[in-house]
C-alpha cells in the first residue's frame, strides 16, 4: 500500500514560507504599479540625439565638460552595481561547479592525474592503423590514406 506525501514541518517549512511571502510581495508590487507612459515633464528618458552610453562614459571618466546633460551619476551607480552583482554571480557559479573527489579538486580537462580506464590498449595511429610493440605501423592502404 502506498502512502501519500507528507508535509515535513520544522526547518524545511521556513524557507518555503519565506519564498511564498516574497512571491506575494512581488505580486503586490506588480499589481499596484501603473504602467502608463512616462511624460517628458516627469523627466522621462534622454532627449533625442543624446547617447545614454556616451553620457555614462563621460560620467565614468570624469569628463563633465563633454556631457550634454548632467545628472547621469545615478545611472552610472546602477550600471556599476549590476556589474558587481554579475561578477559575484559568476564567481559563485565557478565555486559551485568545482568538483572534488576525496577532498582534492578535480579539473574538468586535466591531462594529468589518474590514468584513464583504457590502460593497456594500443594507441591509434593517425592513419587509422595501430602502432605495434616494435614501433612499426600496422595500417593499410584500405584504411584511408597512403600506406608508407
Amino acid at each position: 500500500m502506498t502512502t501519500g506525501p507528507k508535509l515535513r514541518l520544522g526547518r524545511t517549512l521556513v524557507p518555503g514560507l519565506l519564498a511564498v511571502g516574497l512571491f506575494g510581495v512581488m505580486a503586490l508590487i506588480t499589481l499596484n504599479t501603473t504602467f502608463e507612459p512616462m511624460t517628458a515633464a516627469a523627466g522621462a528618458g534622454f532627449p533625442d540625439g543624446v547617447s545614454i552610453t556616451a553620457e555614462l562614459g563621460y560620467a565614468l571618466f570624469g569628463f563633465h565638460e563633454l556631457q550634454q546633460i548632467g545628472g547621469t551619476e545615478p545611472f552610472l551607480a546602477a550600471v556599476l552595481l549590476v556589474a558587481v552583482a554579475l561578477d559575484a554571480a559568476l564567481d559563485a557559479s565557478l565555486v559551485l561547479a568545482k568538483r572534488e573527489e576525496g577532498g582534492e579538486p578535480v579539473a574538468a580537462l586535466s591531462s594529468t592525474g589518474e590514468a584513464s580506464s583504457s590502460e593497456g590498449s594500443t594507441p591509434t595511429v593517425a592513419d587509422g592503423g595501430t602502432k605495434s610493440n616494435d614501433g612499426s605501423d600496422t595500417g593499410s592502404a584500405d584504411a584511408g590514406g597512403e600506406f608508407r
